[in-house]
């Protein structure tokens, strides 16, 4: 029966999130799931930061080419509640600075989501990515710096776990 409920909520509102949830540390992992009316298309991601705040976050889907090929992006965002808007702005120089010394540069990206919302993100894509999912494997923070002033610290503790558990829960080795 619940399978039948969730069938139905998939066709009438869209993607549903999973029953999984793992958390690891300062990371949580979730999965999603939609049914793409050909196969089951399943989203895994690793987050971290999601009360409300910025977060980070790294997605795979089952049907996405993976590592050690193609490694997710890193994404750091932002996103306003309703008529706001984001702290972020477009164009924004920013980087990210890890404890060990190393730094990557980027660049803030300013939009409105497909709902109306105000959302900021900062992307460190492949191949880029796979230097900073390495940085985030053995250091224990990196801080986001945008114009010159710390945005945010993101805390590491936990981050390979839910990486890996996104891997795995998503078909990839």
């Amino acid at each position: 029966m619940r399978q039948i409920l969730a069938g139905l909520l998939v066709m009438i509102a869209g993607p549903t999130w999973a029953d999984d949830y793992w958390q690891y540390g300062s990371w949580g992992v979730f999965l999603e799931e939609q049914d793409t009316g050909q196969d089951l298309r399943r989203t895994c991601s690793a987050v971290s930061g999601v009360d409300g705040g910025p977060t980070v976050m790294i997605s795979v889907s089952n049907g996405d080419a993976g590592p050690p090929d193609f490694f997710p992006t890193v994404l750091i965002f932002e996103q306003a509640i309703r008529k706001f808007n984001t702290s972020l702005r477009g164009g924004q120089a920013a980087y990210i600075n890890f404890n060990d010394g190393n730094l990557w540069n980027g660049e803030v990206d300013h939009y409105v989501s497909a709902e109306g919302l105000a959302r900021a993100d900062i992307a460190f894509d492949h191949p880029l990515s796979q230097s900073v999912l390495r940085a985030m494997r053995k250091n224990s923070d990196f801080d986001v710096v945008v114009e010159g002033k710390r945005f945010m610290t993101v805390n590491l503790a936990g981050f390979s776990a839910a990486y890996l558990k996104m891997l795995d829960e998503c078909g990839f080795s």
